[in-house]
């Protein structure tokens, strides 16, 4: 079964800044799996409040949409469920594809 891309088309005057933007996103991966194995939750949730707070503001819905649930998940220090939206968030940017017009 071939795994879907998911393509986001962005405005080419965002070109220079969107791939500084989803390293730091790998960076939040990072700093989230840390987190997991440390229990650190206050990590968890200052790693999804950034998400959440930068996704949308470079077209990134869905990825604001994460960063939201992984705050609610560490407040309410639920690692399983922090884990889990890593999970998704880790599938999602391996299948993102970036295009600009």
């Amino acid at each position: 079964m071939a795994v879907e891309p998911i393509v986001i088309t962005l405005d080419r005057d965002l070109e220079d800044l969107v791939p500084v933007f989803l390293a730091q996103r790998k960076t939040d991966l990072a700093t989230l799996n840390a987190a997991l194995a440390a229990g650190d939750f206050a990590a968890m949730r200052r790693a999804g409040h950034g998400m959440a707070g930068a996704g949308a503001s470079y077209g990134f819905d869905y990825l604001s949409v994460l960063g939201e649930r992984i705050v609610e998940a560490a407040r309410a220090g639920n690692a399983t469920a922090v884990e889990g939206v890593n999970r998704e968030f880790d599938d999602y940017m391996a299948r993102l594809v970036v295009k600009y017009m």
